[in-house]
Formats: structure tokens, C-alpha cells, sequence
């Protein structure tokens, strides 16, 4: 017993001295390595006091190695500031728990690539590192900025907060032209704003700063999770939160009303792959003078706010310009009655023969809560020509029984130069083809039976609103699942936003009369 007992207090001694012993060790083995330089080694203190011009006279003194910052409290009065020149490359790796903050106002804390502004042999192109680190940005413009002339930066595992501006900002300067891409990569990096109720930015990408690469982040207390005004970039695991103040103003659940998750102000190509969209009110916003290509595979907008959310691709100001918007394998759960999935000019979809817009093998929640106007519903983007109007398996529900007297919606047609050729099946009750014309004011619409009715009777009517023609149905009392078929497959019908319900002519504003056709 009393031998167990003093291998017992042995092996705590040896833990206990290991965890006191290891930071020694561990800076003893960073400067035997000639290319690894521990900071506090050369006169920077890690206690919180004010580091003065001594760190940015270490990293001159260390072109071509690595600056290594142990645990500890770095409170700056300059920036660091890195030095673009390849050949004379710095890279930094902070310990996870290295806090690097300033007391004073200061543009950034680091600035990479904006020291040693010479062009360099192209050939000698090589990544910078940055790594680790927890960056307190309250007392900055920005946290991190990176030079986008300075061509394959990369910031990994870094963590940047309360920030009142900008936390990681990417643009060139003026000293000489770059190729226009900047390469940056920037992966497993955290960024918590102060407020998503002010003009708060989580990452600001510049013009000229192309094809960067954006994984494993989640950015959230920010009204803006991620402006671009360069193309070309590759977003991967992304995770944009906006309901969340944390130190900045907060108005409660009124709140965060005007959050974006991703800003779009270049033309040219973006991939967004596995984007979450987490109570954002827009999802993505495309600036009216760009015309950008978007391809979003699975992609999610979610809120956890009732009455959230705008739309999920929003266009400013309507404009008719044409851009691409290619989205598959999505998942979309509704908040707010009205909401938008494409809330982008008519002219950019109801003009699109080329395929311009896409929703392929994308899931929908609370469906009906959609606008009964939203692009989406025009036979989802035209990726199918039918349209069952109330799901059979629904028939048990009280729903399903419809009133002889009540006018319901099988859809609106939405201002066209082309034709609409639908075909509306009754099932037993008969079977009619609708070609329709509607280019503004009153429809041309010619109808023909197919089959004629089994025993019940039912009328056609139509209701011109605004840009829509709204088709409606009124039956016999009974139980009826109408199916539309867009036979052409090019026009611009829309469907209703949900199958278990019908809709009546007051769900889409209407309270005149129709015009009946049969």
C-alpha cells in the first residue's frame, strides 16, 4: 500500500513539473532552431505593459524566419507590420492564448505586406504565415489587414473581437500594380463583432484582390459577415450569425433588421459551398451595377428570431441587369410571411431563356410562408413543368374540401413576351389547356376541353394584379387535387408556395371579382 501511495505522489510530481517546466522548454526549442524567433527572448514583453518600435525592429532584423509569441498579453502602440517582399518573407505563429490587443486608436494591429514595398522576382512567390492568436480589435480600423498585392498570405486559427469597424481587411495600395489576384487564404478563423446593429464588417475584400479562399469561419456579432468588390473567391463551411451584440448597441429583437451575409459588389464567378446563413435577414446581396456568377451548393438560411428575414438573394434596387444564380441542394427555413428567396428585378427572370437562375434538389420549410410572388415558384425556376396544387396524402384534412361558393388560386402568370401553354387536370372532373398571353393589362387567354366532366361542374376565372395574372378555380363542394402542367416549360407561371393548403384570391391581395373564362 505505501509503495502504490509513492508512485502515486511520484507521478503528480512529474506532471506537475512538466506543466511548469514545458513553456521553458518548448522556448528552448524554438531558439535552437535558426529559423524560429521567440519574441520575449529579444526584449518584447508578454505582461500587458506597452511594447514600443523594439518588436517591429525585431521583425527587420528577421527576414526569412518565424517570430514565435508564447502565451502572454502583447499590448502594442504601433502596428506590426510585415514586409511584402517575398525574399525577405516574416511569418508569425502566436500561441493560441497570445492575446495581442493596443490601448490606443490605431489603424490596424497587423499589417501584412506593407513594409519593403519592392516587386520581387514573381519566381520567388511563396505563402506567408499567420497563425494563432487572439486579437482584440476594439481600439482599431481594422484587425488584420493584408496587402492584396502581396500574393499567397495565410491567416489560419486566429480569433478576432469586438471589433467596431473591420476585422480582417484585404486591399492593395497605391505604390504599383498587382496582377489583381491576392491568393489570401484565410481558414479555421474566428470573428466576433461588437454589434450586428452597427456598420460592423468581418471580412472587407477590396478590389484588386481576387481568388481567395475562405474555410472553416464563423463570423457573427457583425452587420456585414463578408464584403467583396473582387471576384473569383471560393467560400467552403462558412458559418455568418447575426443576432448577437456583445458590448455594442442593442436593440432587442428589433434588431438586426438590416444584417447581410454576404455582400457582392464585382462581376465574374463565386462558388459558396456549404454557407449558413444564421439569422441573417438578407443572405446574400448583389450590388445593382454588378453582374456576378453565383453558384451556392448547400447553402443554408435559417432564423432563430419569429418574424425574421428578408429574402435569401437580394438585388439592390431591382435592377434588370443580368447576372447568373445557380442554387442546388439548399436548405431554406421560412420566418416571415413575405419572404423572398429571389428578391431580384422581374425583367432578370422572366426574360432568363438561357437558364440564367437555377433552384435544383433544394428543401423548404414552412413553405407557406413564402410570398406567393417569390421567382421560385415559377415552376422552381422552371426545372419542372407540373404542379400538384394540394398533396393527395393531405385528403384526411379538412383543408382538402373545398366550397362551392369560395374562388381559390391554381397560380399566377407573370408579365411576359412569351406564351403559356398550361394544362389544368382535374382528375375525374375533367381536364382543360390554358394558352395564355400575358404581356400587361388584360391576358389573351384561349381555353379548350379536354375531358369533359365527370359529374361536377367547376368555372375558370382570372384577376389582373400589378405584373400578374392570378388564375382561379371555384368546384363543387368536394375533394380535388388539380394538377398544372407547364406543357411548354419556358413560361412564366408560378406556382402556389405550399401543398397543404389551398389559397384564396385574399392570400395574394386580391378582393375584386374574376373574370371568368369557363
Amino acid at each position: 500500500m505505501k509503495e502504490k501511495k509513492c508512485s502515486w505522489i511520484i507521478l503528480c510530481s512529474f506532471f506537475v513539473c512538466f506543466c511548469f517546466f514545458q513553456p521553458l522548454w518548448a522556448e528552448k526549442r524554438v531558439e535552437r532552431g535558426n529559423d524560429i524567433v521567440s519574441v520575449i527572448r529579444h526584449g518584447v514583453r508578454n505582461d500587458g505593459s506597452v511594447i514600443g518600435s523594439e518588436l517591429n525592429e525585431l521583425v527587420v532584423r528577421s527576414y526569412g524566419k518565424t517570430l514565435y509569441f508564447p502565451v502572454g498579453t502583447y499590448n502594442l502602440s504601433e502596428p506590426i507590420v510585415l514586409p511584402y517582399d517575398y525574399t525577405k518573407n516574416v511569418n508569425i505563429v502566436f500561441d493560441k492564448n497570445a492575446l495581442i490587443k493596443t490601448d490606443l486608436p490605431m489603424e490596424a494591429l497587423l499589417k501584412v505586406g506593407y513594409s519593403e514595398m519592392t516587386t520581387p522576382d514573381v519566381t520567388h512567390r511563396r505563402f506567408s504565415y499567420i497563425e494563432g492568436g487572439m486579437f482584440d480589435c476594439y481600439n482599431v480600423e481594422n484587425g488584420i489587414m493584408v496587402n492584396g498585392l502581396k500574393q499567397l498570405v495565410s491567416l489560419k486559427s486566429i480569433s478576432l473581437f469586438k471589433g467596431r469597424n473591420t476585422h480582417i481587411r484585404i486591399s492593395v495600395t497605391d505604390d504599383f500594380r498587382g496582377t489583381g489576384s491576392s491568393d489570401t487564404k484565410i481558414d479555421n478563423v474566428t470573428i466576433q463583432g461588437i454589434s450586428s446593429n452597427e456598420e460592423v464588417y468581418g471580412i472587407y475584400i477590396d478590389q484588386a484582390c481576387c481568388d481567395c479562399k475562405i474555410s472553416n469561419t464563423f463570423i457573427y456579432s457583425t452587420k456585414y459577415g463578408l464584403v467583396t468588390k473582387s471576384a473569383g473567391h471560393i467560400l467552403n463551411n462558412l458559418h455568418i450569425l447575426s443576432m448577437h451584440t456583445t458590448g455594442g448597441l442593442d436593440l432587442g429583437l428589433k434588431g438586426f433588421r438590416s444584417t447581410e451575409g454576404i455582400r457582392v459588389e464585382a462581376d465574374g464567378f463565386f462558388i459558396f459551398n456549404e454557407v449558413y446563413y444564421d439569422t441573417v435577414d438578407r443572405g446574400i446581396v448583389v450590388a445593382a451595377d454588378r453582374n456576378p456568377t453565383l453558384v451556392l451548393d448547400k447553402n443554408i438560411f435559417y432564423s432563430y428570431l419569429p418574424d425574421f428575414g428578408t429574402s435569401f438573394l437580394y438585388r439592390d434596387h431591382k435592377a434588370a441587369a443580368p447576372f447568373q444564380a445557380k442554387m442546388s441542394n439548399c436548405i431554406i427555413e421560412v420566418a416571415k410571411q413575405g419572404y423572398k428567396i429571389f428578391d431580384v428585378s422581374p425583367e432578370a427572370i422572366k426574360n432568363d431563356v438561357e437558364g440564367n437562375f437555377s433552384f435544383v434538389n433544394c428543401a423548404m420549410r414552412n413553405s407557406h410562408l413564402l410570398s406567393p410572388f417569390d421567382f421560385s415558384l415559377m415552376q422552381r425556376i422552371r426545372g419542372k413543368r407540373y404542379d400538384v396544387l394540394s398533396a393527395p396524402e393531405q385528403a384526411t384534412s379538412g383543408l382538402q374540401a373545398v366550397d362551392s361558393l369560395q374562388w381559390y388560386v391554381l397560380g399566377a402568370v407573370f408579365v411576359s413576351p412569351y406564351r403559356n401553354l398550361l394544362k389544368l387536370d382535374l382528375a375525374k372532373d375533367g381536364m382543360v389547356e390554358l394558352d395564355l398571353l400575358f404581356t400587361g393589362e388584360k391576358p389573351e387567354i384561349h381555353s379548350r376541353m379536354l375531358r369533359s366532366p365527370d359529374g361536377t361542374s367547376f368555372q375558370l376565372g382570372y384577376v389582373v394584379k400589378d405584373e400578374y395574372c392570378i388564375l382561379l378555380l371555384r368546384m363543387s363542394r368536394g375533394r380535388v387535387y388539380p394538377t398544372i402542367c407547364d406543357v411548354l416549360g419556358n413560361g412564366c407561371f408560378f406556382a402556389t408556395p405550399s401543398k397543404d393548403r389551398y389559397y384564396k384570391p385574399e392570400d395574394y391581395g386580391v378582393n375584386q371579382d374574376p373574370v371568368i373564362l369557363h
